[in-house]
């Protein structure tokens, strides 16, 4: 293992469109959505609508609108 870092050792679930390599099945999950253009998190916000691709994004845009409710 020398020279190479425990996170590479680790990365083991391969993207098969640009062969990158995640960890977590879980992050490749989220990774493929930038490939299908899939956006399965919406705002539901005063029927904003606005969908992402990843969900801290979602959680980013949501505090938008709470800044908005608290002024």
């Amino acid at each position: 293992m020398h020279g190479q870092s425990s996170t590479s050792q680790r990365k083991r679930y391969l993207c098969t469109v640009c062969q990158k390599m995640f960890a977590r099945p879980s992050t490749l999950a989220t990774h493929m959505h930038s490939h299908t253009g899939e956006k399965p998190y919406e705002c539901t916000w005063d029927s904003c609508g606005k969908r992402f691709s990843v969900m801290s994004n979602l959680r980013r845009h949501q505090r938008i609108h709470e800044r908005q409710r608290a002024k």
